[in-house]
């Protein structure tokens, strides 16, 4: 019995890539718009998409560390099969990657879906997880996939103009505040249907950088998709901003984590803004529109406030500002 399982298994593991080979399209890059490269790719939508529902499912009032679909999956139309393949998908989530958080403790798994293309790789992930996945690809294929990829590329199709019309304005002013070179190569960002509860993240390997980014999040339409490209990107500029804030912070025996990524939230928000006033747009920044800034970081705010917007501006120096800044936390 044990041995028609798993010759059951890979025969359900050949069909699924086998499949997933056949049914790719030419090719998963949406497009290219410097200083970006754009997919919509099968393997990591339906990650996100099982990472998701398996914290859509629960009723323990846990916090999610994912968002939800916009639009119900509609499961109960699947067959008997495709629920239990879907079913069995879910509850490995739930059991195993759910409660890991999918930036920092589900990396490999990530990786290794980047380089699955048609096919899942052989290496990188749990042999359970490879075979749920290779169970669950073809009834996400053929009930959601359609949409959510079409969802994707109009997003991205929104998305791209937006950033030419700010290059290389924006570009040039964050390389320069930040005091890092912009990179060599495109950053690839990989739109997926529902990401992480913040509906963006970014990893830095594959250098230099990769942002994972939710076409469904509310907060990230229009040219606030715009702002968040550049935020994203920017977790691969600040270390030198970060590295003074850490250093001055310790000579000074205080503690801030969301110091550095407050001020990144700054910087990038201001230069965003300030680029759309002067093409006659009007901007609120991300970090003041969704009352990120009282919500998370109200003890930063004032601080952040009174000083960076003289860095911003070019009238005063990084130093003199770090100083500042940090002298003024409670």
């Amino acid at each position: 019995m044990r041995a028609v399982r798993r010759a059951t298994a890979i025969a359900l593991l050949a069909a699924a890539t086998c499949g997933r080979a056949a049914a790719q399209p030419p090719s998963e890059l949406v497009a290219e718009q410097q200083p970006f490269a754009v997919y919509s790719a099968f393997w990591p939508n339906l990650h996100h998409v099982l990472y998701s529902e398996a914290w859509r499912q629960r009723t323990n009032g846990d916090r999610s560390l994912a968002a939800f679909l916009p639009e119900p999956l509609g499961a109960e139309r699947l067959s008997a099969a495709e629920q239990r393949a879907w079913a069995t998908a879910l509850a490995y989530y739930d059991r195993e990657l759910a409660d890991q958080r999918l930036l920092f403790d589900l990396s490999s798994a990530r990786h290794a879906l980047l380089a699955a293309g048609g096919e899942l790789p052989e290496f990188g992930l749990a042999p359970e997880h490879r075979r749920v996945l290779a169970a669950a690809a073809p009834v996400y294929e053929k009930h959601w996939w359609r949409a959510h990829d079409r969802a994707n590329r109009e997003w991205a199709a929104a998305l791209l103009p937006r950033v030419a019309d700010l290059s290389p304005d924006v570009v040039d002013r964050l390389q320069t505040l930040y005091g890092t070179p912009w990179f060599d190569e495109r950053v690839r960002v990989d739109v997926v249907r529902v990401s992480s509860y913040q509906g963006a993240y970014t990893d830095l390997d594959p250098e230099p950088a990769h942002i994972t980014v939710s076409s469904s999040d509310p907060n990230e339409q229009g040219w606030a998709a715009v702002e968040i490209m550049f935020h994203e990107s920017s977790h691969a500029l600040i270390r030198p901003i970060s590295a003074a804030l850490q250093a001055e912070l310790a000579a000074r025996g205080k503690r801030s984590n969301d110091l550095w990524h407050v001020v990144l939230f700054y910087i990038s928000g201001e230069v965003v803004r300030e680029a759309l006033a002067s093409r006659g747009v009007d901007y609120e920044p991300y970090i003041y529109r969704t009352g990120l800034f009282d919500r998370a970081w109200p003890r930063l705010k004032e601080p952040v406030e009174r000083h960076w917007p003289a860095y911003v501006n070019g009238d005063a120096p990084l130093d003199d500002v770090v100083g500042k800044t940090v002298a003024d936390l409670e």
